[in-house]
């Protein structure tokens, strides 16, 4: 859902910090597998449909997401874990538990999350505020980040990101997205030069 950019934001953003620049074209972000489960089939879970995944072009991979409620949202938590695979012990970059509505809102206007609401502004149709409405079709369509929009970094490596959204403690769904940062062909070609 919304926070798919963000976990790939916060993650390029924590590389900034600790690796050199680069060249912002020389990077993209590889989808290899993005899979969602529908938490609680009890009646509580207002969640009406829902479904996700890759498009099936192998080169150009996006995301899409959409998903419908029976009943209006006015509240949710929002959980993400983002880890990077490391040979011996994995790293956990992030794992935070929040207040949806207020990470929708970005009342803070923390900059990161204002380039992730940017983000999803351009693919999605998400309230900025809460409530979700009854019946509605939400979406994001044709979800690929541009590295262009975030600080320049220079690394290449696996990501796995896991988000869930729960309702007074019932698992709405949750999602696992398995991707990968890696330096471009044209830059590895400038490189070898």
């Amino acid at each position: 859902m919304y926070v798919t950019p963000l976990a790939f934001i916060a993650i390029l953003f924590g590389y900034r910090l600790v690796q050199p620049i680069a060249a912002k074209t020389d990077f993209e972000l590889q989808f290899e597998n993005f899979t969602c489960i529908r938490g609680s089939a009890s009646k509580a879970n207002p969640l009406k449909s829902f479904h996700c995944g890759l498009s099936k072009n192998p080169k150009r991979r996006t995301m899409h997401m959409e998903f419908a409620l029976l009943e209006p949202l006015n509240e949710h938590e929002f959980h993400m874990l983002i880890v990077i695979p490391r040979r011996t012990v994995d790293f956990v970059l992030l794992n935070v538990t929040t207040d949806g509505c207020q990470l929708l809102s970005n009342k803070n206007q923390v900059p990161l999350l204002r380039i992730a609401r940017d983000i999803l502004d351009r693919y999605s149709n998400f309230p900025r505020l809460c409530p979700f409405e009854q019946g509605k079709a939400y979406y994001m369509r044709g979800f690929r980040l541009d590295l262009s929009l975030i600080p320049a970094v220079m690394m290449e490596t696996p990501v796995s990101v896991q988000f869930g959204y729960k309702r007074r403690q019932v698992q709405l769904f949750q999602g696992h997205i398995v991707a990968h940062v890696q330096r471009t062909s044209i830059a590895k070609k400038k490189k070898d030069v």
